[in-house]
C-alpha cells in the first residue's frame, strides 16, 4: 500500500502539469486579432518586406479566419486584394491548422532538353518592325496551378497576448503559399487578369530560374511565426 501511495505522489505533479498545459491551450485563446512580429527560418530571423511586416490574422471563434497583408496592394492600379480568407482549427491543444491558397509548379520542359517551354507572341512596334517576345500571361498560366491546402502548425506558445507557432515545410512551399504574407518579389501581376482569376501569380519560370525553384521545392526548413495580440 505504501508503494502505491508513493507512486501516486510521484505521478501527481506530472498529472497536474499536463492538466494545466491542456487548460491553457483551449481554442478560445486563439480567437482575436494577431499581428505578426517575426518569422525565423531554421532559427535565423527572416528579413520581411514592409508588405509582409504588416501581416495580421483575425481569428474568429466560428472556425474562419482572415489574413491581412499588403503584398498585392499595388496591383490593379492600387486596388489589389489586402484580405484573404480561410478556416482554422485546433487539435489536442497541440496543433493549429490553417487553410490557405497554394501555387503548385507545373512548368513543362522540352523532352529533349532541360529547356522550359514558353509561349511567345509577336509585337508590332512599327510598320516594318515586328519583334517576338515571351507571352508572360499565357506562359505563367501553364506553369502554375492554384489550389487550397491545410497546413498544420505546432503550437509553441499561446496566451492572451502571444502566439508562437512552428511549421516544417519546403522553402518553395513557404514562398508560393500564402503563409501568411508572401514577398511581393516572388509574384507578378497578371495584366489583364482573366475574369474570376487571381490578379497575382508566382514569377515567370525560365531556363535561368527553373532549377532554383525546383531546389526550393525540395529543401526542408523549419519556420517559426510569432504574433502579438492587438485590439481592434
Amino acid at each position: 500500500m505504501k508503494t502505491v501511495y508513493k507512486l501516486l505522489i510521484l505521478l501527481l505533479p506530472a498529472f497536474l502539469y499536463t492538466s494545466c498545459q491542456k487548460d491553457t491551450l483551449k481554442p478560445g485563446l486563439a480567437v482575436g486579432l494577431w499581428k505578426q512580429v517575426s518569422v525565423t527560418e531554421d532559427g535565423v530571423p527572416m528579413v520581411l518586406s514592409p508588405e509582409q511586416d504588416s501581416c495580421k490574422l483575425l481569428i474568429d471563434e466560428n472556425g474562419a479566419y482572415r489574413c491581412y497583408h499588403q503584398s498585392f496592394k499595388s496591383y490593379n492600379n492600387g486596388n489589389g486584394p489586402t484580405s484573404f480568407y480561410g478556416s482554422w482549427s485546433m487539435l489536442d491543444g497541440t496543433w493549429i491548422n490553417f487553410t490557405t491558397d497554394k501555387w503548385q509548379l507545373i512548368a513543362p520542359l522540352k523532352s529533349d532538353s532541360d529547356k522550359v517551354v514558353l509561349t511567345y507572341k509577336k509585337i508590332v512596334r512599327a510598320p516594318k518592325d515586328t519583334v517576338t517576345v515571351i507571352d508572360t500571361l499565357k506562359s505563367v498560366q501553364k506553369q502554375w496551378s492554384q489550389y487550397h491546402i491545410q497546413s498544420r502548425f505546432t503550437i509553441l506558445q499561446l496566451s492572451g497576448s502571444d502566439m508562437e507557432i512552428r511549421l516544417k515545410t519546403f522553402v518553395g512551399e513557404k514562398k508560393y503559399a500564402l503563409l501568411f504574407a508572401p514577398a511581393p518579389s516572388d509574384f507578378i501581376e497578371l495584366k489583364p487578369a482573366p475574369e474570376g482569376k487571381s490578379i497575382y501569380i508566382p514569377k515567370l519560370v525560365t531556363d535561368q530560374n527553373y532549377w532554383i525553384i525546383r531546389t526550393e521545392l525540395q529543401t526542408l526548413k523549419t519556420y517559426i511565426f510569432k504574433f502579438k495580440k492587438v485590439t481592434y
